[in-house]
């Protein structure tokens, strides 16, 4: 089965920001049976963590807390930020309560807060009722993969499919009803900016939100150099502009190249796909060197010696760039590259035309685009 595991997947990103005014919250309410046990309240801001804790007295909390802007908080009875159980609660200026039954249900704990909170209970609330379905879908097609019942099998494949289809227009619909809430744009930063889905959905969402309102929050920013970043490295968008270093340490933009047809050729010494991929490469590019088309290759390598030797035994004769990063090389992360060979195919006017043209596809493309 495809794996459509869309929603579950983006339940509990960790966020990363930008600076705001900052603010003034206190967390109180009860806790049971913990007594004496340290609470820690944690976010993240700026790539760091950051962390609060109160001991618990008297079965109570009450503690001040400084916040940059409406934001997503969690508690728990660990130090370390990503262990679970934990509970989730977005603040705003005020008072956030909180009921905590017991040590073992934190993750249930009651809170209720400001404007923020409140929608964020409402996306929690059908958040769950979508997850709930998916965790029934999932567990009937284990048990028709068990029979080997195929029909069941594709028809549950297609439910998923319904399913996130639904999710993903739920999502649109909330934004749309709450366009100036931060909530929202939280939402489509963790939900709508997924590289599996297409920019479009990102876009649509983001084109709800009331810019008067977010346009200074941390989400709102976020989504919007995630959707510029991200066009960089679509079809039909002008590709984005880098340097990097050739083998002997000249250094090359992808604007030097402006006026020809260009293929990055993301790629690595240490890829056999890459390297079973590099003649077909070879072939095209000789074919069509002298009519306008070109090749500049960015190595995903990290040893440069590996690096060469690779270059000069598949004969590749073009551009040649790396910072040597491996898996962190920041064309890499410019264009989202996550797996290789991958390739993006650029218009003389710096249009992305195509990408991912393997095999036969490219030397095609390329016949289509000289012989017109």
């Amino acid at each position: 089965m495809k794996a459509y595991f869309l929603i579950i997947g983006f339940c509990f990103q960790m966020l990363n920001g930008i600076a705001g005014n900052g603010f003034t919250f206190t967390l109180k309410g009860s806790v049971k049976s913990a007594d004496g046990s340290v609470l820690y309240i944690h976010h993240k801001w700026n790539d760091v963590y950051f962390k609060d804790s109160v001991i618990i007295r008297k079965s109570k909390i009450n503690v001040k807390l400084q916040s940059e802007e409406p934001n997503l908080y969690w508690f728990s009875y660990a130090s370390n930020p990503e262990a679970q159980p934990m509970c989730f609660f977005f603040c705003d200026p005020g008072e956030i309560s909180v009921d905590i039954k017991s040590k073992d249900s934190i993750a249930y704990s009651a809170i209720s807060g400001g404007t923020s909170q409140q929608v964020y209970m409402q996306y929690r609330i059908m958040q769950a009722q979508i997850v709930a379905t998916q965790m029934a879908l999932q567990s009937a097609y284990q048990e028709a993969a068990q029979r080997a019942d195929q029909t069941k099998m594709n028809q549950i494949s297609q439910e998923f499919n319904n399913l996130n289809t639904h999710y993903l227009n739920s999502i649109k619909a909330f934004v749309k009803s709450n366009p100036s809430s931060p909530v929202s744009a939280y939402i489509i930063y963790t939900d709508l900016s997924h590289p599996s889905l297409p920019l479009s959905e990102t876009q649509e969402a983001f084109s709800h939100l009331n810019t008067t309102a977010l346009k200074n929050t941390k989400f709102y920013t976020l989504i919007e150099s995630k959707i510029n970043k991200a066009q960089g490295s679509t079809v039909g968008f002008k590709a984005n502009d880098f340097k990097q270093n050739t083998p002997e340490g000249k250094s090359i933009s992808l604007s030097d190249f402006k006026g020809k047809y260009v293929l990055l050729d993301f790629w690595a010494s240490w890829c056999r796909p890459c390297r079973m991929e590099n003649p077909n490469v070879v072939a095209a590019y000789q074919k069509f060197k002298d009519k306008g088309f070109t090749v500049l290759g960015i190595s995903m390598d990290s040893n440069k010696e590996a690096w060469l030797n690779a270059i000069k035994q598949d004969q590749l004769t073009w551009t040649q760039v790396s910072d040597l990063k491996g898996w962190s090389n920041e064309v890499g992360q410019l264009y989202g590259v996550g797996s290789i060979p991958q390739n993006f195919l650029i218009g003389p006017d710096g249009i992305i035309i195509a990408k991912e043209l393997r095999g036969s596809a490219l030397e095609q493309k390329l016949s289509e685009l000289f012989n017109k």
